[in-house]
This record gives structure tokens, C-alpha cells and sequence, in this order.
């Protein structure tokens, strides 16, 4: 079984059928881009479906934040083949800290996160630490980003409380 069997709804014809198309991993059934001012409202609706895994997230402070990232060419999305974001990164190359990554519950762990850690990291230098916040250790929360991000390279450092909540800084020294 190869990895396009993991999409849901595909079986063994659909994977040969894009297979025959070209399409041989599920990053190639992605596109990686810059997040522009016109994808701002669909951005939006999609972190409406994840917001409940962000503490502290607030529609009208995202957007701004959002528009800001959009400006200096710090905002990336997945979308899948529909055309449709799976995946939002947004990052301060400035602050050298990614702030904010959220994929879509039925794209995870099928690299999605990765790609877009991939281009984020394709805007710094080799030897640049970017930074992130997320769950301290050892909170059940956190299991499943700590995971996606000690994959990617990141490496735990100091404990922070964010929101009134526990939380810890990883570190990931450009290659």
C-alpha cells in the first residue's frame, strides 16, 4: 500500500489513477504558496475549525496578525488538489519565530505541516534559530504539535506561561 492510501477515501484504483497522473506522494497532491490579501476570509474560515487547539485565539487579533504576515511575505498555506487550505503558517522572519501553524485535522501527519515548516525555513540563513511557542511537555494537549516539530528539527528550551497557560519554547537552528 503506498502513501496516497493514507487520504481518506482513497483506495487501490484512485491511487493508481494518480499515480498515473503523476502524482506519487501526498506533497505532490499539495501546493506550498504565499498567503495573499484576496485568500484573507478563507484563511479565517479555516482556523475557525481549529481555533479550539489555540488558547488565547481571538478572530479579530488573528486577522490583524494575518495582514501583517501577508504584507512582509510571512504567511504560507497549504491547499489541497480541490484547491482548498489544509495548512497556515505564519512566521516573523524579523522576531526569527514561526507564530502560528494549524493543519487541518484530516490532513495531518501527512507531511503538510512539514512542507510548510520546509518553506518557512527556505526564507532564513543557515545558522538563524527560529523559534516557537507551544505545550510545555508532558501536556496531553501538546502531544501530537511537540511530536510534528521535534520531527522537523526543533529542539526544546525554556518554559514560558502564555495566557495564563504552561507552555514551552522550541528551537530550530537553520541548516
Amino acid at each position: 500500500m503506498g502513501e496516497l492510501r493514507n487520504i481518506p477515501g482513497v483506495g487501490k484504483k484512485t491511487e493508481e489513477d494518480l499515480q498515473m497522473l503523476g502524482y506519487t506522494t501526498i506533497q505532490s497532491l499539495m501546493e506550498i504558496k504565499l498567503v495573499e490579501y484576496n485568500d484573507i476570509n478563507t484563511c479565517i474560515e479555516f482556523v475557525e475549525i481549529v481555533k479550539e487547539d489555540f488558547a488565547g485565539y481571538e478572530k479579530e487579533g488573528f486577522k490583524k496578525a494575518l495582514e501583517t504576515c501577508i504584507k512582509h511575505r510571512e504567511a504560507i498555506s497549504a491547499m489541497n488538489e480541490a484547491g482548498n487550505i489544509i495548512g497556515l503558517l505564519l512566521y516573523s522572519k524579523a522576531d526569527c519565530e514561526l507564530e502560528f501553524l494549524a493543519v487541518h485535522p484530516e490532513a495531518r501527519q501527512k507531511g503538510t505541516a512539514r512542507s510548510m515548516i520546509e518553506k518557512m525555513k527556505s526564507n532564513f540563513r543557515t545558522g538563524d534559530q527560529i523559534q516557537v511557542v507551544t505545550f510545555a511537555s508532558g501536556d496531553p494537549k501538546g502531544i501530537p504539535a511537540r511530536k510534528c516539530y521535534h520531527k522537523c528539527g526543533f529542539k526544546d528550551d525554556e518554559l514560558l506561561t502564555v495566557f495564563d497557560y504552561p507552555c514551552q519554547k522550541m528551537i530550530l537552528t537553520v541548516q
